[in-house]
């Protein structure tokens, strides 16, 4: 039975953490200072991490407030620690953000609301991003979209009037789904040391197949502070073991849930235009001039990212099909 009211409903939120005690610590007293509290809080680490030692001190003093705990996964990687903390949650809503936001006073309470509309599978808002003394203040014309043809458009981070807007992808920063519609998240956008770029925008095309809205709220705020990535991913998105882990997951997530007419364009965009990190041929071209040997490896790595996409979708679609309407 659906609950109808949003005092009713049961919030949890999932913090995947990795070497980042001091960003954590803020995470979690923005996320105590709260005008909404969460019914259960998971900080999930990995075994791998040197710094796991001292979760349990840190955490302490949050586990009344907060109903804090840890869990660990096994694996590393952000997918593995999501994944780990969606198979232990009990809350109605799972509120996602990371270890180097914090959500300001009214988050939960905004991400909470849309909820007493049962057509609503998931609801995001938006991160401020800080960039030293800056923050990322231009406003956006469009949020959470794919065009027809497979670009995916994010804008999660610009301003926009306030208001709900129906968005088909939301930002892991600041997401949160209903228990009963979010599954874990596909291993397959796994690579390297753990990579799983588009996870969100995997686990948002995956609730939408269920046929429910998803939402975005610019007033629901995080402010993010980009901190430093250890692992298999990069802040330099240039550097090409970043643009073969990005066109890989771009690839397998879109040819999943596309059906084949829109799988079809999209694979002429991507290998022929390309978009951000993952140039396709026009836009390698288009950028030989700045530096050809730079332009010439990023152009190779998503190209090959493209194909291996592709290729681990089709040898792993056997009982899929296409989830993603126009």
């Amino acid at each position: 039975m659906m609950l109808s009211g949003v005092d009713q409903l049961r919030l949890s939120v999932v913090i995947p953490t990795y070497r980042r005690r001091e960003s954590l610590l803020r995470c979690l007293e923005g996320l105590a200072a709260g005008r909404r509290l969460p019914e259960e809080t998971l900080i999930v680490g990995h075994e791998q991490d040197p710094e796991s030692g001292g979760l349990e001190a840190l955490i302490q003093p949050f586990r009344a407030r907060l109903g804090a705990r840890l869990v660990w996964a096994t694996q590393a990687g952000q997918i593995h620690q999501m994944n780990a903390g969606l198979a232990q949650v009990s809350g109605d809503v799972v509120c996602f953000t990371d270890d180097d936001c914090v959500p300001r006073p009214e988050w939960l309470e905004r991400l909470a609301a849309p909820y007493r509309d049962p057509t609503v599978g998931g609801v995001g808002g938006r991160d401020v991003v800080h960039h030293g003394n800056r923050i990322s203040e231009a406003p956006g014309r469009a949020v959470g979209q794919i065009t027809w043809y497979g670009r995916i458009v994010g804008n999660h981070h610009l301003c926009f009037p306030p208001g709900l807007i129906e968005v088909q992808h939301l930002k892991g920063a600041n997401m949160s789904f209903r228990r009963t519609a979010v599954p874990l998240l596909d291993p397959h956008m796994v690579l390297g040391a753990g990579s799983g770029s588009l996870n969100d925008t995997e686990l948002s095309l995956a609730v939408r197949a269920q046929g429910y809205r998803l939402l975005y709220d610019p007033e629901a705020l995080v402010d993010h502070y980009p901190a430093p990535r250890h692992g298999g991913t990069h802040r330099d998105l240039n550097h090409p073991e970043q643009v073969y882990l990005d066109a890989h997951n771009w690839a397998y997530c879109l040819c999943k849930h596309l059906p084949w007419e829109r799988r079809l364009a999209f694979m002429v965009y991507a290998f022929g235009i390309g978009c951000g990190n993952r140039p396709g041929v026009l836009k390698y071209l288009c950028t030989l001039f700045r530096g050809p040997r730079a332009a010439t490896r990023q152009w190779r790595a998503a190209s090959r990212g493209l194909r291996a996409g592709r290729r681990d979708w089709v040898v792993n679609r056997r009982g899929t099909k296409p989830a993603l309407k126009s």
